[in-house]
């Protein structure tokens, strides 16, 4: 793994507070993911998160009764991940390892997940490769993948840093990589590394996260609160041409023979 990654990524994670019963859009998008994504899970078993950053995906499946496991190879996003599991009071388990030598052995879970992972390497393959070796027999490979493209979500990401220019404010962490990716190259990804019937469609419309909105905590609530009520709209734009337009992420899923 490349050190200045890490570095980058133990910086980003440090110091956070619990993130998932915060009202933010990313909860919301949270809720949606686990709509689409419940029914394909098995009812039993146990789950693996690879690069696991603050765990909110397997936190919100172990306060659903999955026994989960969370990976990553920034320690401090695992204790962001700890945070966030006492915070919801459920039990983990917390592995500091590199996604691409998982220490674990073949067929050990019964689902593979990961969210905003493997767009950050110029050739997941290895990485794909390698989730699903530790996968199970009829096991469920899920990815959400967050590619270099225009969303409506990130489309004034440029006024925060308008802002810190201006401002002579400190820069936050420095940028990861962050490939492009269309569907069918993850159908492509998927098939390679042996999986069956693969999945991918947009997903993730919703209104712009706006960084001088999100200094008010009043304005904040005020727009989660509108997207809350429109949810259904929201979700139903999944999978359609507006999402692959506007949408912040595709969602993958496929079976290990």
């Amino acid at each position: 793994m490349d050190e200045q990654a890490r570095r980058t990524w133990d910086e980003y994670w440090s110091d956070q507070t619990p993130t998932v019963c915060s009202r933010t859009m990313t909860q919301i998008l949270d809720r949606i993911k686990l709509e689409h994504l419940g029914p394909t899970l098995p009812q039993t078993g146990r789950l693996v998160e690879v690069g696991c950053g603050s765990g909110r995906l397997s936190v919100l499946l172990a306060a659903r009764g999955h026994h989960t496991v969370c990976v990553d190879y920034s320690l401090a996003a695992l204790e962001a991940a700890r945070r966030n599991y006492r915070t919801v009071r459920v039990a983990g388990q917390f592995v500091a390892a590199d996604a691409f030598r998982l220490p674990f052995p073949e067929g050990t879970f019964d689902a593979v997940l990961s969210t905003g992972l493997i767009e950050h390497f110029a050739d997941p393959f290895p990485l794909v490769l390698e989730m699903t070796r530790v996968l199970r027999s009829r096991g469920v490979f899920y990815a959400d993948i967050v590619p270099r493209k225009f969303s409506l979500f990130r489309s004034l990401d440029w006024l925060g840093r308008v802002k810190r220019a201006v401002g002579g404010a400190a820069e936050g962490p420095g940028e990861l990589f962050e490939r492009s990716f269309t569907p069918q190259e993850i159908r492509d990804l998927l098939d390679r590394a042996g999986l069956e019937n693969p999945r991918v469609f947009p997903a993730g419309v919703v209104p712009p996260y706006i960084p001088i909105l999100y200094r008010s905590r009043r304005l904040r609530d005020a727009q989660v609160r509108l997207v809350e009520r429109t949810q259904a709209l929201w979700k139903a734009l999944d999978g359609t041409w507006v999402a692959e337009w506007l949408g912040f992420y595709y969602f993958a899923w496929a079976i290990k023979p």
